[in-house]
């Protein structure tokens, strides 16, 4: 399982991008909140609750679009 932190400009803490064996990879917020998950297998990026966000690997994304709410 590898970690990659994301982090502003300031070096605030934004979120963490999660890779799990097998490809698997979640995205969390800045509180450890689930964003989303990306399945590699059917290339499809879901979010929180499930729902799909979009074809292909998103989870930046989210982290961003989290952050300016």
């Amino acid at each position: 399982m590898t970690r990659q932190t994301i982090r502003d400009r300031y070096s605030r803490l934004i979120g963490t991008a999660i890779e799990h064996p097998g490809g698997r990879q979640e995205a969390r917020n800045a509180y450890s909140l689930l964003l989303g998950r990306y399945d590699p297998q059917t290339d499809t990026t879901r979010d929180a609750y499930s729902r799909l966000i979009a074809h292909g690997n998103v989870l930046t994304g989210l982290i961003w679009q989290d952050a300016k709410q």
